[in-house]
């Protein structure tokens, strides 16, 4: 089965940038330059092509897109410093980026919080107003979400067992405290690495375990140095796109919503082709040979516990108690509609 590459942990997989110009082009144009790390013919880069075809004809010409696909240079930080001082002006963030700006929204990546995808959607619809405020206090436009799909442990060793996964080197992304909190609550060692470093560790034994989602595993080619999955989503891995409010106020009130209207549509886009691919990646793993483990009742149960003092140590530092209540409302209310 042919695994599309798709980034999202906006995310895992692919950092955005743009940088909009209004110098060299016809009267009244704004040329927004996008640079992507995906590769031309990739998922990401050919929905952000129809977005820039789609702005562009709705603009009559006034908005266009200038896609540089390949690689740019600097991680989630060094892009937020470079949005800061205006040389940046919008990118694609993963939970780690996000953040930084808005701790309250890590509350999308909480542990066992989330039991599908519908659940996900609901909670993001009723809190996006809320989370677009926060941002706008920061001086940035949220222009949609995005994911990169639930998060699972793999290892080279059996980790279906009680206490096995205490005996494991985890890698833990470098930078992310919530991730490691987390990690740490559930009794895993950690080993923080660079992304570009996973598989580097692996291979020298430095790290023998990382979480991830399906697609990204392959897409990073790291399944190729583990053998066994634990079939059991703990994180929903989330993303979005954020664009500089001073450069977005410079458009016209009309290209503004073009582009509000457009980013959305496409956000979605992206958030069902993430799934998509999931679904197919854990296909193709399986068929490598990896073996997908079950947990144990014990572990489960472990898990859960664990996960409810991961709440209370992100409480308040991250999320409010408030904030916290009335996702749980959220999810109280859908589940008992369905």
């Amino acid at each position: 089965m042919r695994i599309r590459y798709f980034s999202g942990l906006f995310f895992l997989l692919v950092i955005l940038t743009l940088h909009v110009t209004g110098g060299g082009v016809g009267a009244g144009e704004t040329v927004i330059k996008v640079a992507l790390v995906t590769p031309e013919g990739s998922t990401w880069t050919n929905t952000l092509y129809k977005m820039a075809r789609e702005v562009e004809e709705r603009t009559n010409g006034e908005v266009k897109f200038k896609i540089y696909a390949g690689g740019i240079s600097g991680d989630e930080m060094d892009v937020l410093r470079k949005m800061r001082v205006n040389r940046i002006h919008a990118a694609g963030f993963s939970g780690v980026g996000l953040g930084i700006l808005v701790p309250a929204i890590r509350i999308l990546e909480a542990p066992l919080l989330f039991h599908d995808y519908d659940e996900i959607d609901r909670v993001k619809e009723e809190l996006y107003e809320a989370f677009e405020a926060d941002f706008a206090k920061k001086g940035y436009v949220l222009l949609g979400f995005a994911e990169a799909g639930f998060v699972y442990f793999f290892s080279k060793t059996d980790i279906s067992g009680p206490n096995e996964l205490k005996r494991v080197k985890m890698w833990v992304w470098k930078g992310d405290p919530v991730a490691e909190t987390f990690l740490e609550t559930f009794g895993i060692r950690t080993y923080p690495l660079h992304l570009t470093d996973v598989n580097t560790g692996l291979e020298t034994g430095m790290i023998d375990a990382f979480y991830s989602p399906m697609l990204a595993a392959i897409v990073f080619q790291w399944y190729s140095r583990i053998q066994y999955i634990l079939d059991y989503p703990m994180v929903n891995s989330t993303g979005a796109l954020l664009m500089k409010k001073n450069v977005f106020d410079k458009l016209s009130i009309e290209n503004q919503e073009i582009l509000r209207t457009a980013a959305k549509k496409y956000s979605n886009e992206l958030i069902r082709l993430a799934r998509r691919d999931n679904a197919e990646a854990m296909v193709v793993l399986q068929e490598t040979g990896i073996k997908f483990l079950a947990p144990t009742t014990e572990q489960i149960a472990s898990f859960e516990k664990n996960a409810l003092k991961t709440y209370e140590k992100n409480i308040p530092d991250l999320y409010s108690k408030e904030l916290f209540n009335n996702v749980q409302a959220i999810l109280k209310k859908h589940r008992s509609a369905n």
